[in-house]
């Protein structure tokens, strides 16, 4: 009996001691890739920053940028729920601009019950 209890020791000794090699890996592994993901992370934001302001210094001597336009309701005082009904034009009812004339076979008269272009839909 006593020889069945020494290799049953023997082999719980040899489990345990996989089981700890085994642990030291995985943390070994752990840390590794760890590293590896923080080297990667600082890389890829220098390079998104770098990207960036390059982009940024192409708009500007490409003549794109454009400075940023007043809101006319600004002075008002009011705030608006829907921020693109902020930027809406102060001046709807501008003149339209005149249609170009009509040529070819179906060519006619314009006839001044058709024109719409000045009726205000909104009011």
């Amino acid at each position: 009996m006593s020889e069945f209890q020494a290799k049953l020791d023997a082999i719980a000794a040899e489990r345990a001691a996989r089981q700890d090699l085994i642990s030291r890996r995985v943390e070994t592994s752990l840390a590794e890739s760890q590293a590896r993901t923080d080297e990667l992370t600082r890389e890829t934001a220098a390079t998104v920053q770098r990207l960036a302001e390059q982009a940024a210094r192409a708009r500007t001597a490409a003549g794109w940028e454009r400075p940023e336009k007043p809101d006319p309701n600004a002075s008002l005082g009011m705030a608006f729920e829907d921020p693109d009904m902020a930027t809406e034009p102060t001046n709807r009812h501008a003149p339209p601009l005149e249609p170009a004339a009509r040529r070819g076979r179906h060519a006619r008269p314009d006839d001044p019950e058709d024109d719409y272009s000045n009726k205000d839909w909104l009011g």
